[in-house]
């Protein structure tokens, strides 16, 4: 039966990773033409929600195929992973970008220096593929592979794209957020394209960073019906 399937599983993420990939770039001139921005944001978000419905439905439902299991040592390293991915996803969300929709001409201050931005260019992205690396590795089924695997690739993929389309829409205010930013962690820092400044973090970013973590470890059974603890 295609809703118990793992074929179900790959058509659903095909859909989710798919359509957003094709409505951003493939797809996103002549639909918003056609539609105008609010219509285009409305079918988008459409998309997107039956996509993510239809694909939790399909792994809660899907038959477990196992791969290489969940052994214990992958669980700890889901810890950590975890860690990282929560900081870099609420640092990013919490902080201003010209990565961000609507974001695009956002002073940034180079010659000040960046915060989690002079780490790497989209933190929040960062955060979505590190929570699908890790629980990728630390979940050796069949439908978990399948929805990690998609996760992971719109998120990294995501972050091209969105260079991409942003650096042709605003070449003058985009153009100089690539300069001093990267995707790659930590690189623009080696190359001195620009200076990391702690107070455009803040403790109060981190503080809500491992606030969230904590909550999401203890909450997780509740929630996702498996704990997050390695016991």
């Amino acid at each position: 039966m295609l809703s118990h399937s793992i074929t179900a599983m790959a058509l659903s993420t095909l859909l989710f990773v798919g359509g957003h990939f094709v409505l951003s770039h493939l797809l996103r001139k002549p639909l918003l033409f056609a539609l105008g921005d609010n219509g285009f944001r409305g079918l988008y978000t459409v998309v997107a929600f039956i996509g993510l419905g239809w694909m939790i439905w399909a792994h809660k439902t899907a038959p477990y195929v196992a791969l290489w299991g969940d052994p214990i040592w992958a669980r700890h390293l889901l810890l950590a992973i975890m860690l990282v991915a929560v900081l870099l996803f609420i640092l990013g969300a919490t902080s201003p970008s010209p990565g961000v929709v609507g974001g695009e001409k956002v002073p940034m201050g180079y010659d000040r220096g960046l915060g989690i931005h002079a780490i790497v260019r989209h933190p929040g992205l960062w955060g979505f593929g590190l929570w699908a690396i890790g629980h990728f590795i630390a979940n050796g089924d069949a439908a978990t592979a399948i929805l990690t695997g998609g996760i992971a690739i719109l998120a990294f993929g995501g972050m091209i794209g969105i260079d991409a389309r942003k650096r042709e829409a605003f070449p003058e205010a985009y153009s100089g957020f690539m300069a001093h930013t990267s995707n790659i962690p930590f690189a623009a820092l080696a190359a001195g394209k620009v200076r990391l400044d702690w107070s455009k973090i803040g403790v109060w970013r981190i503080a809500l960073a491992l606030l969230i973590y904590f909550v999401l470890l203890f909450t997780h059974q509740w929630f996702i019906g498996l704990s997050a603890l390695p016991l």
